[in-house]
């Protein structure tokens, strides 16, 4: 069977952009729409004071920022209690609170007007976390040999929520078979209104091995234990918009320095110029985020659309790329237990001939199926459905660790879920040998299974699947990140 030509293909791929952009701006439409104020005015309330509890470091305007009220708004009673929630997921959604909670007291002597109190219980700030990470694409890959020579470890050592502001530092400390050193920091907010932010880094990288070829649908490596034959210096800058709750506008431009080996660019198609070891190149880079998760880390309602623009290479450099991706997850609530979710990601790149180092399809990072962890499936342009039906097994417990003095950790949420999922996939690649040589390529791929989440308190999220592939291969694959 002929591959589908680049005309069919784009044909396929743009109807499920649109199919899958429509919907948002109906949803934003939506939005807009319920929060037209009741003009009736016959059952409402007046915020009065609002109050902060458990806030020793994070400033009250970082709180404050995140919630749809204000004082002396006139609420209908009807929507208090989606607003209050709306906002406790809000400030949740920070990453700074283990625990919110939001209290209403009506005040005294005006039976209309109530005053607000948000409680929080702050996490701990400063982390040295452990980075350990292998030199294959993920850990089920990795697991297949457990080669501990090829392990990178390390500490990202990061500070979080720097003078109450919620700015982070973090300097990557990774050694072993590949090294990494940098430093990057994130403001959100700098201006008074708090809609405009920025962040910067700049880091250094070398590498013992690197992925050259992908062939029987697996990364093929070239490896140097001796002698780094990557070595890259990146540094990049970025600048952040965000007019109301749910929406971001994020802008960064990046600058890339690389030195490939000359045994590293004699590989057929994986850099620019085999004549030239050194590639220096700017980036600019867009993204669009419309995010209206409950709980961002781990999602049960809602929904999110993001449309990302990013443009390799500038100012005459050689590289040339330019490549768009949108995504959008809805998350619905079924009954008290069960909760539904899908997810659609596309993307697509020009122009058809480009660089290995480059490109990237499925199999890395959270862009995979489910079922297909071992693979990697190349292509400049791709399309993912995912599905999935959710049963609460526990529901969220709190368990209180006594032996533990800090309230930044003694309280221990918890909660597990079960999951029955079908994930489904097509990468079109538009170079034939690549193709003959990889058989996932221009196909429609599908897997499915079922799963168990464990859920509790910093994001942590550890996910256990048993899944099916279209080859009928069975495999049992560990995640630590949402499914969708």
């Amino acid at each position: 069977m002929n591959p589908p030509g680049k005309i069919t293909v784009l044909l396929r791929i743009f109807p499920f952009l649109l199919w899958h952009t429509f919907p948002v701006f109906l949803m934003v439409n939506q939005a807009f729409g319920d929060s037209l104020p009741d003009t009736a005015k016959s059952n409402f309330v007046i915020v009065g004071n609002v109050f902060f509890e458990g806030n020793k470091i994070t400033r009250q305007d970082i709180i404050r920022r995140e919630l749809s009220f204000h004082k002396n708004d006139t609420i209908p009673l009807t929507s208090l209690a989606s607003i209050l929630e709306n906002s406790r997921d809000n400030v949740f959604n920070t990453s700074l609170f283990n625990f919110v909670t939001i209290d209403t007291v009506m005040s005294a002597g005006n039976p209309e007007r109530i005053n607000i109190t948000v409680h929080v219980t702050e996490r701990w700030y400063i982390w040295p976390w452990p980075y350990f990470r292998i030199s294959d694409r993920n850990l089920n890959a990795w697991m297949q040999t457990t080669d501990l020579d090829l392990v990178t470890y390390g500490a990202d050592i990061t500070l979080f929520n720097l003078f109450g502001e919620n700015v982070t530092l973090v300097f990557p400390v990774h050694l072993g078979f590949n090294q990494k050193y940098g430093m990057n920091l994130t403001t959100p907010y700098f201006n008074r209104k708090k809609t405009v932010g920025f962040g910067f880094g700049m880091s250094y990288e070398r590498n013992h091995e690197v992925v050259i070829k992908t062939n029987d649908n697996k990364p093929v490596y070239f490896a140097n234990h001796r002698d780094f034959p990557k070595q890259l210096i990146d540094a990049f800058l970025t600048g952040y918009f965000r007019p109301n709750l749910y929406t971001i506008h994020t802008f960064r431009i990046d600058w890339q320095d690389v030195y490939f080996s000359d045994s590293l660019i004699k590989s057929p198609g994986f850099s620019i110029n085999p004549q030239t070891n050194h590639l220096s190149y700017f980036s600019l880079g867009y993204q669009f985020k419309i995010d209206h998760r409950n709980v961002h880390f781990y999602p049960l309602e809602g929904y999110y659309y993001d449309l990302s623009v990013i443009q390799n290479g500038i100012f005459g450099d050689k590289v040339h790329i330019l490549s768009l991706k949108s995504s959008f997850r809805k998350y619905w609530r079924i009954s008290q237990r069960w909760y539904f979710a899908s997810g659609l990601l596309a993307k697509i790149s020009f122009p058809a001939d480009q660089p290995y180092f480059l490109q990237q399809g499925l199999g890395y990072g959270r862009e995979f199926l489910r079922g297909y962890e071992y693979y990697v499936i190349d292509g400049q342009h791709y399309l993912t459905l995912k599905t999935n039906v959710k049963y609460v097994l526990l529901p969220q417990r709190v368990a209180r660790l006594g032996f533990l003095k800090s309230n930044k950790f003694n309280t221990l949420p918890y909660a597990f879920y079960l999951n029955a999922y079908v994930d489904l996939g097509y990468v079109y690649n538009n170079d034939k040998i690549a193709v003959k040589n990889n058989s996932l390529a221009n196909h429609m791929l599908t897997g499915y299974g079922l799963g168990i989440d464990f859920t509790t308190y910093y994001d942590i999220v550890i996910r256990t699947e048993f899944s099916m592939n279209l080859m009928g291969e069975p495999g049992i694959y560990f995640h630590f990140i949402a499914p969708i």
